[in-house]
């Protein structure tokens, strides 16, 4: 069996604090034009008013006033198809729309350190008691509910093998089955479940329990800013915004914005 560590609580720390990161000069820069799609919320939708707003796109403002590039920055929503057209003719300078890393993107563009990634997450009703065993021993005689043949549950079958999985179609029969007392817990993305706690249709009935669980091998290395292959300067200068509104705080500021509930969270 797998040994199992929770992440910890709180905005996850993308940067370790010692790997230094020398940004370069983007001065002559005319222009730091960032293409994101409306269709992604919470990192990437339509306010009101039809422009781009969301996780994402505050970051990328954020990377702009870190490079001091603020009168020259721009933000671009197009459908999710267009984005990597675009980057290859041209008609912007990054992608920020929620891409996630993976060894064919990286033979094509410049891909950016990970600055989000999605944890696994357990969510019980309020009732149940974990007690002083902690996980994986308090899945012991408990149903766990988990959309059948997907990312999810083959990371579950993997980590916790001895627990009993009740399969459903989707996340919404998920929940259902939780409510209804067919599963103990349901077993998920931690963002999709954070905010499925947070709105009215949960009745305030549940709960993350224990802590969020990472996996590169079932849920990717996170998301990631993309460049053409060819930009390393400006890739460096991403990479190095990055660390410092991570270390700045401001990436925690925007986090908190745009998650009621923390994924990472107890």
């Amino acid at each position: 069996m797998l040994a199992v560590r929770p992440a910890l609580a709180e905005p996850p720390r993308i940067w370790d604090p010692g790997y230094r990161i020398v940004s370069p000069d983007l001065a002559g820069l005319p222009r730091l034009r960032f293409l994101t799609s409306l269709d992604f919320p919470p990192f990437n939708f339509a306010d009101a008013n039809r422009k781009p707003t969301g996780f994402n796109v505050e970051l990328a403002r954020a990377i702009c006033a870190e490079l001091e590039l603020t009168d020259r920055c721009e933000i671009q929503a197009m459908p999710w198809d267009e984005l990597e057209p675009a980057l290859d003719g041209r008609r912007g300078e990054v992608i920020l729309a929620g891409t996630a890393s993976s060894a064919e993107k990286r033979l094509r563009f410049g891909l950016s350190e990970p600055y989000f990634r999605f944890p696994a997450r357990f969510v019980a009703n309020r009732s149940l008691q974990v007690g002083e065993t902690g996980f994986p021993a308090a899945l012991q005689g408990r149903k766990v509910a988990i959309v059948d043949r997907s990312a999810h549950a083959a990371m579950f079958e993997s980590y916790f093998p001895d627990a009993e999985a009740v399969p459903v179609d989707d996340m919404p029969a998920a929940y259902d089955a939780l409510k209804g007392g067919q599963a103990d817990l349901v077993f998920g993305d931690g963002v999709a479940l954070s905010f499925w706690l947070a709105a009215p249709a949960s009745e305030q009935c549940c709960r993350f329990v224990s802590g969020a669980y990472m996996s590169h091998a079932h849920l990717g290395h996170g998301m990631v800013a993309v460049t053409r292959a060819q930009d390393q300067l400006l890739l460096d200068a991403i990479n190095g915004a990055l660390k410092a509104v991570e270390q700045n705080g401001i990436y925690a500021e925007i986090y908190a914005r745009y998650f009621p509930i923390d994924p990472f969270g107890s």
